[in-house]
């Protein structure tokens, strides 16, 4: 009986863990400017590459540097399996994060993260 009870006890840790780590993983793959790039040229779009398909309507994106949070426009894909957006705003030499939220393929939930570059002419 013992046996059966820590057995099941495993079971459900072990399935625990695998909902954690699949919730867990980030459909972002890869972005430009790149994920904690230096920059010598100011960007003027943002473009977030992910694992599958992203959904446009449950998307956003968000740009905030030295100065606050800047102006961007027309979120869109251009290929498979990206977003990107122009940036209205100038960006001026500092430090930026881009905060960024979506759905992406079949999956309905929605994820968010986000990563920085620096700009320095």
């Amino acid at each position: 009986m013992k046996a059966i009870v820590k057995l099941l006890i495993v079971s459900s840790v072990l399935a625990l863990a695998a909902c954690q780590s699949s919730s867990s993983t980030s459909p972002l793959l890869s972005a430009e400017p790149e994920i904690d790039a230096s920059l010598s040229r100011a960007p003027r779009t943002l473009r977030l590459l992910y694992s599958a398909l992203p959904d446009v309507s449950k998307s956003s994106l968000r740009l905030v540097g030295p100065s606050g949070e800047l102006a961007l426009r027309g979120l869109h894909t251009m290929a498979a399996d990206d977003l990107m957006i122009e940036i209205l705003d100038e960006v001026t030499p500092g430090n930026y994060t881009v905060y960024w939220s979506t759905a992406v393929g079949d999956d309905p939930a929605v994820h968010e993260g986000s990563y920085g570059f620096s700009y320095a002419p």
